[in-house]
C-alpha cells in the first residue's frame, strides 16, 4: 500500500507543477519537495525520472478530465437535459476547480509538456494519444443523448477551447473574469438554441395551417 501510496503522491505532484511551471521549469527537487517522498522512490518508480513521470501525470490529468466529464453527462441526463446542458455541467465543474485551486489546476498536463526539448516528440505522441482517448469518450456519452460521432465530440471540442483560451487570458489578467465569460457564453448559446428550437417550431406550425 505505502508503494501505491508513493507512486500517486509522485504522479499528484508532477501534475501540479507541470500545470503551474511547465516542463522545463519544473525541477526534480520541486517534484521530490511537493510529493515529500526520496530521490529514490522516484525513480524506483520512474526509471527513466523526469520524463517518465510527466508522461504518467499527463495519463492522469486526462482521466481527471474524462471523469468530470462523465458526471456532467450524467447529470444532465438525469436532469432531463441535453448534451449542450452536459458541456455546461462540465463547465460549471472546471470552472468551481479553476477557482477553489489557484486558478490553474485544470488545466490538462499534456498542454504543458510542449516545451520538453528532445522530448517533444515523445510527448506530442502521448498528447495525441490523450486526444484520442477524450474524443472517444465524448463520442461515447454523445451517444447516449442520441448523437452522431460529429455532434458529440464538436461541442466538447469548443467547450476545451474555450476553456483553455479562457484559462490562458486569466493567467495573463490574474482575473478570473475569463473563465467566467466562457461560462457565460456556454449558457447563452443553450439559450440561443432553444430560441432557434422554438422559432422553428412556430413557423412549421404556421405554415402548416390552411
Amino acid at each position: 500500500m505505502m508503494e501505491h501510496s508513493t507512486y500517486h503522491k509522485l504522479v499528484i505532484a508532477a501534475a501540479n507543477l507541470l500545470r503551474q511551471k511547465g516542463y522545463a521549469g519544473t525541477g526534480i527537487s520541486d517534484i521530490l519537495k511537493n510529493a515529500d517522498v526520496t530521490r529514490g522512490s522516484l525513480y524506483h518508480h520512474f526509471p527513466g525520472g523526469k520524463s517518465d513521470l510527466a508522461i504518467a501525470a499527463a495519463h492522469y490529468s486526462a482521466d481527471q478530465l474524462l471523469r468530470h466529464i462523465e458526471v456532467a453527462c450524467k447529470k444532465a441526463h438525469a436532469a432531463g437535459g441535453d448534451y449542450q446542458d452536459a458541456m455546461i455541467e462540465l463547465c460549471k465543474k472546471i470552472y468551481e476547480i479553476y477557482e477553489s485551486n489557484v486558478n490553474w489546476r485544470f488545466m490538462t498536463v499534456s498542454a504543458t509538456l510542449q516545451d520538453g526539448g528532445k522530448r517533444n516528440e515523445l510527448f506530442s505522441r502521448e498528447a495525441r494519444k490523450l486526444g484520442e482517448k477524450i474524443k472517444l469518450k465524448a463520442i461515447a456519452e454523445g451517444a447516449k443523448f442520441g448523437l452522431s460521432e460529429e455532434e458529440s465530440y464538436m461541442p466538447l471540442r469548443k467547450a476545451m477551447l474555450m476553456l483553455e483560451g479562457g484559462w490562458l487570458l486569466g493567467r495573463v489578467q490574474n482575473n478570473p473574469l475569463p473563465m467566467q465569460w466562457v461560462l457565460q457564453f456556454v449558457e447563452e448559446e443553450k439559450k440561443l438554441q432553444e430560441m432557434r428550437s422554438q422559432l422553428s417550431a412556430t413557423l412549421v406550425h404556421d405554415y402548416s395551417q390552411p
